[in-house]
């Protein structure tokens, strides 16, 4: 994660009882970004779900969307490390290689819980320094992912000659994110992750045709 991306860092000399109360901080934030979605929580909600006083809170974590970013920067790691496993042995197809990148770039079983996503999705939430922070860092490694996959591709001579790996990787970081909004807002008819994936892997595959070398 990038500096703008990480939480108020705690003092070296963190003690056992402060660390037991930032987990109960971020299990209470989790459970009501969850239940009620990021906009809808006050940090005095948070403050009394996790029996924490709002002033420590506020010392430990900034703000609410310090919250969230400690919240969301272990599941964007791991998300970035199975993206890497992928790249160290991709699948010999294109298309093939590119739905296993969009699989590793999932949010795991958060995408179940759509509320807790509004503050990944809902551009209102983009002006926020942190969450804008988090929104960066996750389009630089994913694009940058790609871009290593298509490179990997092209060096291998399989690639048409004339594509720009900078704009592929850029076009498929969008129409994932664009399905991505859709699932999370449940616009186009699409309501459930599955449905979303069908959708997002049948476009991605049109998209690519053609980029290949037979």
């Amino acid at each position: 994660m990038t500096s703008s991306n990480k939480p108020v860092p705690d003092a070296p000399s963190e003690t056992p009882a402060k660390g037991r109360r930032r987990a109960r901080v971020l299990d209470a934030s989790e459970a009501l970004f969850t239940e009620h979605g990021y906009n809808q929580v006050k940090m005095e909600d948070i403050a009394r779900q996790s029996g924490v006083s709002l002033g420590t809170i506020y010392s430990y974590f900034g703000s609410k969307s310090g919250i969230m970013t400690a919240l969301l920067a272990p599941v964007t790691a791991r998300m970035e490390e199975r993206g890497q496993t992928i790249l160290a042995n991709p699948p010999a197809r294109l298309e093939d290689a590119i739905a296993a990148l969009y699989e590793a770039h999932r949010f795991e079983d958060d995408w179940k819980s759509l509320h807790f996503l509004e503050a990944f999705s809902i551009p209102d939430t983009f002006s926020d320094a942190q969450i804008a922070g988090v929104h960066r860092h996750y389009q630089t490694f994913i694009e940058a992912q790609f871009r290593a996959l298509l490179n990997g591709f092209a060096d291998q001579g399989r690639l048409r000659p004339g594509l720009d790996t900078e704009d592929m990787a850029f076009l498929l970081y969008q129409l994932m994110l664009r399905h991505f909004q859709a699932y999370v807002t449940g616009e186009d008819g699409i309501s459930t992750y599955e449905a979303m994936r069908v959708v997002l892997h049948r476009r991605a595959r049109v998209m690519v045709a053609g980029w290949e070398r037979d």
